[in-house]
């Protein structure tokens, strides 16, 4: 009877192991994304750490996956008074000139003290809705630049050092997401840009079954939120290209009671409304940088 016991203990196990794994393996690429990237092995993903490391090799080893060109962009950035920390851009170069650039920071806060800053929706969801829109948009390749930058949360030292010294011709459009997740039903996906977009692509936003809204000003954003008023147009990796007159839209749900917190984890995710912020964005891209939209955004 013992033994029996024993085996049925050992077949539950089995099953257990095998229920988890099958979880895993038919969960969506994002979701798989998300889950890694804000895991306690790598404690908040912070710039400079060896576990902000590995979540760049992560994305690149994605990107290289797609079948996209990559390069590694290290740089140096100040660190506290008197400390200088090492970052690394992840970035596909299959884009060569007048490229549009879609971005997400891939740091987070690290672990400050006992409990690891996760970082689910700032900036996991960006980046897996990064690495989404390149799977979906591989065609597109030439024209799109795949830009992962770390050091955000230090000051946009990733987005800085990409643009610095870029040539005029380099860069087409920024579009910046940043902090995806809608975590509550009367949350809103706002576009975020200072330029007028093509009727065909603003069509997609206006018709999504998402709730969105199209802003020019912090003002616009700003009054349909509670929290605190926030500089919007400074408040991402997007400022970098706005300091050089380029282009950007900056996607972002700008909602989030757990930001900044322990508590930004991957069950914070609203899977269904993310799902189809994904298909909206890649959508939306696609028309972008479809004929239809011709030269609209080159300079």
């Amino acid at each position: 009877m013992k033994v029996n016991l024993y085996l049925l203990v050992v077949l539950g196990l089995f099953a257990s192991h095998l229920a988890v794994a099958a979880v895993a393996t038919t969960a969506p690429q994002w979701h798989q994304d998300v889950t890694y990237l804000s895991s306690e092995a790598l404690a908040g993903r912070k710039a400079g750490s060896d576990s902000g490391a590995q979540a760049g090799d992560y994305v690149q080893t994605r990107l290289q996956q797609l079948g996209y060109k990559t390069q590694v962009q290290p740089f140096a950035f100040k660190q506290g008074f008197f400390q200088q920390g090492q970052g690394r851009n992840i970035i596909s170069n299959d884009c060569q000139r007048n490229c549009v650039v879609i971005s997400a920071h891939y740091d987070h806060l690290g672990k400050p003290g006992r409990h690891y800053y996760p970082g689910a929706n700032d900036n996991a969801s960006g980046v897996a809705a990064m690495l989404y829109i390149a799977e979906q948009l591989q065609p597109l390749r030439e024209q799109i630049t795949f830009a992962a930058f770390d050091a955000e949360e230090n000051g946009l030292h990733g987005a800085k050092h990409f643009i610095k010294g870029k040539n005029d011709d380099a860069v087409r459009l920024n579009i910046n997401l940043d902090m995806l997740n809608m975590p509550r039903a009367n949350s809103r996906l706002f576009f975020y840009t200072r330029e007028v977009l093509c009727p065909m692509a603003k069509a997609h936003i206006d018709n999504s079954p998402l709730k969105t809204q199209m802003a020019r000003t912090n003002r616009s954003i700003n009054r349909r939120l509670s929290a605190e008023r926030i500089d919007w147009l400074r408040a991402s990796d997007h400022w970098a290209f706005a300091q050089q007159k380029l282009p950007f839209i900056f996607v972002t749900s700008a909602d989030d009671p757990h930001y900044h917190k322990p508590s930004d984890t991957a069950a914070q995710i609203h899977g269904e409304r993310y799902a189809q912020t994904l298909q909206l964005l890649t959508h939306f891209i696609r028309e972008l940088l479809g004929p239809r939209c011709g030269d609209f955004h080159a300079h």
